[in-house]
């Protein structure tokens, strides 16, 4: 179900990744790994978030990534590609990651590398393409 609070959330969602790929794409030196991790984590957040709605499942925005992708999981195996594994804050509510962040590229980046096939697979479920989304 596409309402239009999810075509925007999912407009928000697109913007952040973008911002956030390109942060990750300047000079090694120059990324600020706050930016990309906290744009990652609630990119992440949001795209699960998004889909849950889509299936008429709300009140998600304080659970962890991995009690949200559970529940995705519940709804749709393809879910199960997604592995956070290598996020260190997975387990912890919104409340509990305010104030805490990775600065470590390698951690940051495979965040960004979560969110992009997060982003796939919600398109996808929901049948929208990005183009759709960014015009």
């Amino acid at each position: 179900m596409m309402t239009n609070e999810i075509h925007t959330s999912l407009k928000n969602v697109l913007s952040q990744i973008s911002l956030v790929e390109q942060e990750l794409n300047r000079p090694h030196e120059d990324v600020v790994a706050l930016t990309v991790c906290l744009g990652a984590r609630k990119t992440i957040s949001e795209l699960m978030n998004i889909y849950l709605l889509s299936n008429s499942i709300a009140n998600n925005e304080n659970k962890s990534l991995d009690k949200l992708l559970n529940e995705c999981k519940k709804i749709d195996t393809q879910f199960e590609q997604i592995d956070l594994s290598k996020i260190v804050c997975k387990e912890m509510n919104t409340t509990e990651c305010d104030g805490k962040y990775c600065l470590d590229p390698k951690n940051v980046s495979d965040c960004v590398v979560v969110a992009n096939k997060l982003k796939t697979i919600v398109l996808n479920k929901l049948a929208i393409s990005e183009s759709e989304l960014v015009n």
